[in-house]
């Protein structure tokens, strides 16, 4: 009769553990559900890497994003972290569409802004935090020498993130696309 009491009692302990356990989980494979955050929680990272830096989020609107990526409508917010390593200077835009399909359209559009490049390749596909990343190259001219400049844009839900920043270096980009968890 003990064991058996025992027995129940570890049963019930088990499952209210489990229970609160699976509270705690977040779906799709380990993501956090960012479908109730704004563009201004999601541009501010606070676990950035080592050496990493916030510096603040100036304004960002609507009309701008229009005018440096896809002038679109289902543009419903958007938002700007920067961040600094080193002597670089980086950022994180985050804009908010209507729908997830709105975000993904957002990205084809404005990939298909740029030509090919004369030799090498403009875009590359990367995987970070369960999710692949579009990596484009340009270029820009800095102190009369051409060198590359990289950006990284993914989407999450409704959400359409770019990271780039004043580097060569596409892996501190990469470093901080990695700190958003997203």
């Amino acid at each position: 009769m003990v064991n058996k009491l025992l027995l129940v009692s570890a049963l019930i302990m088990m499952m209210l553990f489990v229970s609160g356990c699976t509270d705690e989980q977040v779906p799709d494979g380990g993501q956090e559900d960012i479908s109730d955050m704004s563009a201004e929680e999601l541009a501010v990272v606070e676990d950035l890497p080592e050496g990493y830096e916030y510096l603040g989020a100036p304004s960002l609107t609507v009309e701008e994003v229009q005018r440096e990526y896809v002038n679109t409508s289902g543009i419903v917010a958007a938002a700007e972290g920067l961040y600094r390593s080193g002597s670089v200077d980086l950022y994180i835009e985050v804009i908010e569409m209507e729908s997830p399909e709105m975000a993904e359209g957002f990205i084809s559009e404005y990939r298909s802004g740029f030509k090919e490049l004369a030799s090498g390749t403009r875009f590359a596909e990367e995987t970070f935090n369960d999710h692949s990343a579009l990596r484009i190259k340009t270029y820009s001219t800095v102190g009369g020498e051409q060198g590359p400049r990289y950006t990284y844009i993914w989407s999450n839900d409704s959400f359409v993130f770019v990271v780039g920043g004043a580097t060569e270096d596409y892996s501190m980009l990469l470093s901080l696309a990695e700190s958003t968890g997203y």
